[in-house]
């Protein structure tokens, strides 16, 4: 199965919120072994451009520090679904890039 995934940084730590500057790292998984990666760096801390970014390269999870419950909804409706730093214990994906 292929899945692609997302970490939101900001200064090689895990991102709060959507700013301009950061990282989103891309990671393309096959059968849960990592494919491919890209970094990609934001122009704009607009989250309608995030969220487009987000359905075109096709991510479905992204790992972030906290986002707004706003943005949160809006990624739901998407089909994205986002893990914020709380919920990261014992995160099998989290552990390995660690």
């Amino acid at each position: 199965m292929i899945k692609t995934i997302a970490i939101i940084t900001d200064k090689g730590t895990p991102g709060k919120e959507i700013k301009e500057n950061m990282q989103v790292n891309v990671f393309r998984l096959e059968n849960d072994k990592v494919s491919g990666y890209e970094s990609i760096k934001l122009s704009s801390s607009d989250t309608g451009s995030f969220s487009k970014l987000l359905k075109i390269k096709k991510i479905s999870l992204i790992y972030i520090d906290s986002m707004s419950n706003e943005l949160k909804r809006l990624l739901k409706i998407l089909g994205i679904h986002v893990k914020c730093k709380e919920e990261w214990e014992g995160d099998e994906f989290i552990e390995t890039v660690n």
